[in-house]
């Protein structure tokens, strides 16, 4: 399992080890097999284009995940660390936890989670939650 992380603005900090064991471990626990899975943590501006483009919505976003599945290529996951700061403050939990539980959410989406209605959002929060335990 690879997990490669870039950081788009080192203005930010990240725990990039305490990261990579992580989501290495939701990939093992869902049985992801040997699959590499970039996360791109970036701001706004980053993430908005994204969003319009492939989601068709003219805002910003906490999370994108972009499902390629190739040979051994899982996708991408793009965090926005601006919403997670500000996530953080409103959650009334640590950023570093905002963006762990971010990063898991968008890792799950990549494994097929998906959260478009009550009984699959509820399943899909569970699981995320459980892995920041």
């Amino acid at each position: 399992m690879t997990v490669a992380i870039t950081l788009v603005d080192r203005r930010f900090k990240l725990d990039n080890k305490c990261i990579i064991t992580l989501i290495r471990r939701v990939l093992k626990d869902e049985a992801a097999g040997d699959q590499t899975v970039d996360i791109i943590y970036c701001r706004d501006r980053d993430i908005t284009p994204l969003n319009r483009r492939f989601k068709g919505k003219n805002r910003t976003t906490d999370v994108l995940a972009f499902d390629i599945r190739e040979g051994k290529y899982l996708g991408e996951v793009y965090v926005n660390l601006e919403i997670a700061k500000r996530q953080a403050i409103e959650n009334k939990v640590s950023y570093f936890e905002e963006i762990k539980r971010l990063t898991i959410h968008g890792v799950l989406h990549l494994l097929g989670y998906r959260d478009d209605n009550p009984a699959k959002k509820a399943k899909m929060w569970s699981r995320q939650e459980s892995y920041l335990k």
